[in-house]
C-alpha cells in the first residue's frame, strides 16, 4: 500500500496533498458546522444617480449602511451552521435610474458574484421588474419602496419577494375615513401618470364616489413637469375642500411652492412622496407646513420595540433626523433578515423565505408578519405636519395625534 501511495503522491503530488488538506479540516470542523466562510455579503442595485437618487438614498441606502455598520461593530452577522459572527459586506450597484441597468446588475449580483442575500432597488416599477428575477434564483428580497395593489397579479411568480410598506387599498381607504371624519364636502384629485399615481388615484376616487364627498376633478399630470400652476389654478377655481395628490418628490416640491407663490391654501393639502421627508419641512419652514398631509407615517414614538434607538441611532450617524415614512420599513426589512437567519440558524434562501412567510418579527416599526407575501400592519397610512413633528393621523386607532383641519393658510402659517 505504501508502494502504491508514494507512486501516486510522485504522479500527482498536488491532488493527494489537496485531497488529504479537506480530509484534515472537514474532519477537525464540528458537527453540523460549514465550512470556513469570512464573510457575509449582501448585494443591492440601486439608484445612486439619475432622477431616482434622492429618494433611493433617503429611503432605503442610508438605512441600509446604518443597519450594516451596527452588526459590523457588534462583530458582525451570527450564522450558527457556521458556528460564529461574520462581518458583513455591503456590495451596492448603481443602477443609473434605469430599470433595465437595474435587472442586469441584479442578475450579475447573483449569478456572478454569488452574493449571499439580496436587498431590493428603489420604487414600486423597479421591484415589480426584480421580483420574478429573484425568485427564479431563490433569492429572499423585501421591499419597502413598493406600493402596488397589481402586484397580486404576479405574485405567483415571485413567491420569494415580500412586501413591508402599506398598500394602496389600504391607504385610500385610511385616507377617506380621515376626509369624512374631518368633514371635507369635495375634493380634487391630481396625480402622476405612472403606476404609483395611478394605482393611487384608482383607489381613492372609486372610495370617495361611495360619499358624500363630491370628486370635483381627477386629472393627471406627466413625469418631469416643470410647472403645474395652471393645474393649480384650475383647481383653486372649483373651490374644493381637499386637494389630494398623489406626486413623487419633485412635483410635491414643486406642487407646494406654486400654491404658495399662488396664494392657494385649501382646507386640507394631501401630498404624496416627499412630505414625510425633514427636508420638505426644512425647505419651506416649520410654520408654512403646519396642517400638510402625506401619503404614509411612521414617527419614533410609535410603540415599536426599538423606535426611539433607531431614530436616535439615525441622528447620530447621518446627522440629520430620518424620513418618516418607508425609511424604518428598510430598516426593519432588515431587522427581519437577520431574525429569519438566527431562527434558522442558516443562509439557506429556501429556509429564510419559509421562515419569513410564516413567523412574527419585531421591529422599529412593530410586529410584522406577512400574509400572502405582505406585510398589512404598516404604523400609518396618512401623515401630517404638526409643530415640526410628522404625526401618524391615520388610521384612528394608529394616530400619534389628532388631525389639524382646516389647515392653516399661508398667510396665517408664517405669521
Amino acid at each position: 500500500m505504501r508502494d502504491i501511495l508514494n507512486g501516486l503522491f510522485c504522479r500527482f503530488p498536488m491532488v493527494l496533498l489537496i485531497s488529504v488538506a479537506l480530509t484534515v479540516v472537514c474532519s477537525a470542523a464540528p458537527t453540523g458546522v460549514a465550512l470556513a466562510k469570512d464573510k457575509i455579503v449582501i448585494g443591492c442595485a440601486i439608484a445612486l444617480s439619475g432622477e431616482n437618487a434622492v429618494p433611493a438614498q433617503s429611503t432605503q441606502v442610508t438605512e441600509y449602511k446604518l443597519w450594516v455598520e451596527q452588526k459590523n461593530a457588534e462583530g458582525g452577522l451570527y450564522v450558527k451552521e457556521f458556528g460564529r459572527k461574520l462581518p458583513i459586506e455591503l456590495l451596492m450597484y448603481d443602477d443609473n435610474s434605469n430599470i433595465e441597468t437595474c435587472t442586469k446588475m441584479v442578475e450579475k449580483l447573483i449569478v456572478q458574484d454569488k452574493v449571499d442575500l439580496m436587498l431590493p432597488p428603489w420604487g414600486t416599477a423597479f421591484n415589480f421588474a426584480v421580483a420574478p428575477m429573484v425568485s427564479k434564483y431563490g433569492y429572499v428580497m423585501i421591499g419597502p419602496s413598493i406600493s402596488s395593489a397589481k402586484f397580486k397579479e404576479i405574485s405567483y411568480q415571485a413567491p420569494y419577494f415580500f412586501i413591508i410598506l402599506n398598500q394602496p387599498q389600504k391607504q385610500a381607504s385610511s385616507l377617506v375615513e380621515l376626509l369624512k371624519d374631518v368633514g371635507v364636502k369635495s375634493a380634487a384629485i391630481i396625480y402622476i401618470a405612472d403606476l404609483f399615481g395611478l394605482e393611487h388615484s384608482g383607489q381613492v376616487a372609486p372610495l370617495l364616489g361611495q360619499t358624500d364627498i363630491n370628486v370635483a376633478m381627477l386629472k393627471s399630470y406627466p413625469l418631469g413637469v416643470k410647472d403645474l400652476s395652471p393645474l393649480i389654478k384650475t383647481i383653486q377655481a372649483k373651490k374644493v375642500d381637499a386637494m389630494v395628490a398623489y406626486s413623487y418628490p419633485d412635483s410635491t416640491f414643486l406642487l407646494t411652492k406654486q400654491m404658495i407663490a399662488l396664494g392657494y391654501s385649501p382646507k386640507l393639502l394631501f401630498l404624496g412622496v416627499g412630505v414625510h421627508f425633514p427636508d420638505y419641512r426644512d425647505s419651506f419652514g416649520v410654520k408654512t407646513v403646519e396642517g400638510i398631509m402625506g401619503v404614509g407615517a411612521w414617527n419614533p414614538k410609535v410603540p415599536a420595540t426599538g423606535a426611539r434607538e433607531f431614530f436616535n441611532a439615525y441622528v447620530k450617524r447621518w446627522g440629520k433626523e430620518p424620513p418618516r415614512w418607508g425609511e424604518a420599513g428598510s430598516y426593519a426589512s432588515l431587522q427581519i433578515m437577520d431574525q429569519a437567519i438566527q431562527k434558522t440558524g442558516s443562509l439557506d434562501q429556501k429556509k429564510l423565505k419559509d421562515v419569513i412567510a410564516t413567523d412574527t418579527f419585531q421591529t422599529v416599526i412593530g410586529p410584522v408578519k406577512f400574509v400572502d407575501g405582505t406585510n398589512p400592519g404598516y404604523p400609518g397610512d396618512v401623515g401630517q405636519w404638526q409643530k415640526g413633528e410628522y404625526e401618524i393621523v391615520s388610521p384612528k386607532d394608529k394616530r400619534t395625534a389628532k388631525p389639524i383641519y382646516p389647515k392653516p393658510n399661508w398667510t396665517q402659517a408664517k405669521k
